[in-house]
């Protein structure tokens, strides 16, 4: 065989071994990329199925103790953002004053208050 032959023959071996890694390679992304895009789409109906659980839990507070539920920690935690003031007084009670209108303030005894905005919890201070 010639010189120049050999180095062809050479040359076109190593060009298919290049090409064979190259596809393997190709192949081998696909099925990550594949595998990546189900995780991705499974991620996103989890963290669907959370936000509506967490809005269902949110939209009707359980109070873990009636009459004075201001004296519960636990009460104070479950409040939320946005709840109204029917929501609060089924978890809290009633407040002992209030004051404000659009802007309103609820106190609870040992400093305990509740801020409203237009009807909607803004934020609140647990008593000590």
């Amino acid at each position: 065989m010639t010189p120049f032959i050999r180095l062809t023959l050479k040359s076109f071996a190593i060009a298919c071994l290049s090409l064979t890694a190259a596809f393997s390679s190709h192949a081998q992304s696909d099925d990550r990329t594949a595998q990546l895009e189900k995780e991705i789409r499974d991620i996103k109906v989890r963290l669907t199925n959370l936000e509506a659980a967490q809005s269902r839990s949110s939209a009707n507070p359980q109070p873990v103790q009636t009459g004075d539920g201001w004296k519960a920690l636990a009460n104070w935690r479950s409040l939320k953002s946005g709840m109204s003031p029917s929501d609060v007084r089924a978890v809290l009670g009633e407040p002992s004053r209030v004051e404000g209108g659009n802007v309103a303030f609820w106190y609870y005894p040992s400093e305990g208050s509740v801020t409203f905005i237009r009807e909607k919890v803004t934020s609140w201070r647990e008593p000590r």
